[in-house]
């Protein structure tokens, strides 16, 4: 009996070809881009619906997020703005380039008065900050309409009541901190009684030196000379001058000047003067001009020390702040970038 052959399948892989699948076949690596091509848009606009969500995002939390920051003490980019139009208002300016630099300067000041100033034992009471907010209003502390304006105020300018009397509480202590210093000083100092030549360089200085070792007259020389038109029309005169009231290396020539001895000096900027100390005291009453002067100096060192020592944090910093909350505030604040 002979055996019946069995007939072992082909695999599907070895069928023969039917047109269809040679066209495919065939057309498969243009499947395989197509499909690559597909999933590389795909990405693209996934990359780029991520960009436009990732801005808007950022769009809506830039308000919120931080501006500056001294210290302990923050601002949002929102309540610089406010700030902002403000300064705009006081300045008489609305260029970008002016407006936040000086805004930032005037903040960290004031935040650091707020967070400082007890330092110095400086305090501001309610009524005084009443009476300030007062002055700002332009109407008396007692005013019957004093709290109906202070909300119109405040609905302008978006603040709210503890920031705008803040604000009256920072200009408060920065007036005691630097009463303060001027109490400090002593009622005499060493002083000097001085005239001057500024001139355009040292060439010019010398020659007028030579001119006055002659036995020119120095009032003269300086009403004709003189850059400084203020000081040449009174001849030079500068008048007494408490030691701590000028620029230090000024100082050090001046006081190292006999009566009727006379020098040159440059000055910064490339300044030139020619000095003749007329009068000299080792304890001359300090006038009320110079314990001014002294105790604004005194104030802006310690307020120099005080930038130094504690950590700030700058975004509206022009040269290094961020580009994107500056860009909010100057469309926010109607400020220009001209």
């Amino acid at each position: 009996m002979s055996k019946r052959r069995i007939k072992i399948p082909t695999p599907t892989w070895e069928h023969e070809q039917t047109g269809i699948t040679r066209k495919l076949e065939a057309n498969r690596w243009q499947l395989w881009a197509t499909a690559v091509i597909v999933l590389l848009v795909v990405a693209s606009l996934g990359v780029i619906g991520w960009a436009y969500l990732s801005d808007y995002i950022g769009d809506q939390q830039r308000p919120g997020s931080l501006g500056l920051r001294v210290a302990e003490q923050e601002l949002t980019v929102s309540d610089y703005t406010k700030r902002a139009v403000l300064k705009a208002e006081e300045l008489s300016n609305i260029s970008a380039s002016i407006v936040i630099p000086v805004l930032s300067q005037d903040l960290i000041e004031e935040m650091i008065l707020l967070q400082f100033a007890g330092e110095q034992s400086a305090t501001a009471t309610d009524d005084e900050i009443q009476e300030d907010i007062a002055s700002t209003l332009g109407i008396a502390v007692d005013d019957s309409n004093f709290d109906a304006r202070l909300q119109e105020e405040l609905e302008r300018n978006g603040l709210t009541e503890e920031q705008f009397r803040d604000i009256s509480r920072a200009t408060i202590l920065g007036t005691k901190v630097t009463a303060g210093f001027q109490a400090d000083i002593p009622d005499t100092l060493p002083s000097v009684n001085y005239r001057e030549i500024q001139v355009e360089d040292l060439e010019t200085a010398d020659r007028l030196i030579a001119q006055l070792n002659e036995g020119a007259e120095f009032g003269p020389l300086a009403a004709e000379h003189s850059l400084n038109q203020i000081s040449g029309q009174d001849g030079g005169e500068k008048g007494w001058v408490a030691e701590g009231v000028l620029d230090e290396n000024a100082e050090a020539v001046l006081f190292a000047l006999e009566p009727g001895e006379i020098t040159t000096f440059v000055g910064p900027n490339s300044s030139f003067f020619v000095y003749e100390v007329t009068e000299k005291s080792n304890a001359r009453a300090v006038s009320i001009d110079d314990n001014i002067r002294i105790g604004g100096l005194a104030y802006a060192d310690w307020l120099t020390a005080k930038v130094l020592d504690i950590d700030i944090e700058n975004e509206m910093d022009i040269r290094t702040g961020d580009a994107d909350k500056i860009a909010y505030v100057v469309d926010h604040a109607n400020l220009t970038t001209n």
